[in-house]
C-alpha cells in the first residue's frame, strides 16, 4: 500500500502519523469499519457508517457534521482512485493529548486499502475446517458490538487457530456461549430455521450479519437471536460464518463434526 487518507491529506506513509502520543498506539482509543469495494461500488457504506456513528457516540468522540457517508465515499475514492476492487478500512481516533483522561474528543480518521481480485464475494468450493477456541473468552460489555481498535482477544485468538492449523475458531464468551469466530459472525440452520448469538453475545454487531438477517426474512427464513452452547451449535444442520470482506463462508467441519451447506447456498446466492 503506498498511500493513506489522514484528515483529507493523502501521505506516502503513515510514519508522520503515529506518533508518540497517538492515542490509537498507546491506549486502543478508537473504532475502525472495514468496507468491501466491488467495481467501484461500496453497497453497504451506509450500513458501516451507521454502525461507526453509533460507536463514536458510545466512547464519546465528537461527530463532526460532515462526517456523512457522501463524505466517507468522497474520501475513499479520493484516495482509491481508479481502483474498482479492494478492501477499505476506516479508522477514527480520538486526538492526541492526555494519558486516560483525554485532553480532546475531537476525531482524527485514516482511510487505508488494500486491492482485491474479485468484484463479488466469492462462493467456497470447499468449506472450512474450524474448532472451538479454549483459549480466549470474550467479555460482554456495551462497546462488545463495536469494531474498536482494541483488538487483542482476536489477535490472540487467530494465533491460536494458526497453531492449530485451521481456518477459523468459534470463540465463546465469559458465560459460556458461542459469540463469533475470529473476524466473523456465526450462523446455523437446525431445521430450515437460520439461529444466530443474541445482541448481548459479546459479539461485534456484523454489518453482514445484519445484511443476512434482512435476506433471510426476505425470502421466507426465520432468523432467531438466541443463547447458543457449542453443544447446539454441533447438532446444527448447517453452519455458516459472515463478514463484510469475504461475505459467507460455509462450514465444513467442527472438532470432528460435518455440516451440509445446502440452505446456506441459497442464502449466498441472494446476497
Amino acid at each position: 500500500m503506498s498511500e493513506i487518507n489522514v484528515n483529507g491529506q493523502i501521505l506516502n506513509s503513515a510514519e508522520d502519523f503515529a506518533g508518540k502520543d497517538h492515542r490509537g498506539l498507546k491506549y486502543g482509543d478508537g473504532l475502525f469499519e472495514s468496507i468491501r469495494m466491488m467495481d467501484g461500488k461500496m453497497p453497504l457504506l451506509p450500513d458501516h457508517m451507521r454502525r461507526l456513528y453509533r460507536g463514536l457516540q458510545l466512547l464519546k468522540i465528537k461527530k463532526p457534521k460532515h462526517f456523512t457517508t457522501a463524505f466517507f465515499r468522497k474520501e475513499i475514492q479520493r484516495l482509491t482512485g481508479l481502483q474498482k476492487n479492494a478492501r477499505i478500512r476506516i479508522t477514527v481516533f480520538r486526538a492526541s493529548g492526555g494519558l486516560y483522561t483525554p485532553t480532546s474528543n475531537q476525531p482524527i480518521y485514516l482511510i487505508e486499502y488494500q486491492s482485491v481480485k474479485k468484484s463479488n464475494w466469492e462462493w467456497l468450493n470447499k468449506g472450512l475446517t474450524i474448532k472451538v477456541c479454549p483459549t480466549v473468552q470474550l467479555p460482554i460489555t456495551p462497546w462488545s458490538g463495536l469494531k474498536t481498535t482494541n483488538s487483542l482477544p482476536y489477535v490472540l485468538a487467530s494465533l491460536w487457530k494458526q497453531e492449530q492449523n485451521v481456518a477459523d475458531c468459534i470463540l465463546l464468551n465469559q458465560l459460556g456461549f458461542v459469540a463469533e469466530a475470529s473476524s466473523s459472525n456465526v450462523f446455523y440452520f437446525k431445521e430450515h430455521q437460520l439461529f444466530t448469538p443474541t445482541d448481548q453475545s459479546g459479539a461485534i454487531h456484523g454489518v453482514m450479519r445484519h445484511q443476512i438477517n434482512r435476506l433471510a426474512k426476505k425470502n421466507g427464513i426465520t432468523v432467531q437471536k438466541k443463547e447458543i452452547s457449542p453443544d447446539e451449535l454441533f447438532a446444527a444442520d448447517e453452519v455458516f460464518l459472515t463478514n463484510a470482506v469475504q461475505g459467507i463462508r460455509w462450514v465444513k467441519e467442527i472438532d470432528g463434526r460435518t455440516f451440509q451447506h445446502k440452505m446456506t447456498k441459497k442464502i449466498w446466492e441472494a446476497l
